[in-house]
């Protein structure tokens, strides 16, 4: 959709072996365990960004219109 839908700021970044991660993280992960261990397969190291301070905004910004940016974009800091 070529949007901006929020924002938020890192509060923290874990870096330990996934089954620590995934141990720290699953509740509040939003994918399955079968994903995350295939994403982290072969990885001795696993990170998380832990956020804080969540706005989302009542209408969405336009990626190219309201930043000039051409999407796609996976990321951009802003």
């Amino acid at each position: 959709m070529q949007k901006v839908i929020g924002e938020f700021e890192i509060d923290d970044i874990f870096s330990f072996n996934p089954d620590e991660i995934w141990k720290m993280t699953k509740k509040f992960s939003g994918i399955s365990v079968d994903f995350f261990y295939e994403y982290f397969a072969n990885r001795e190291i696993a990170h998380a960004i832990k956020i804080k301070n969540i706005k989302i905004y009542s209408e969405p910004l336009s990626i190219k219109d309201d930043f000039n940016l051409v999407p796609p974009q996976s990321y951009v800091y802003l």
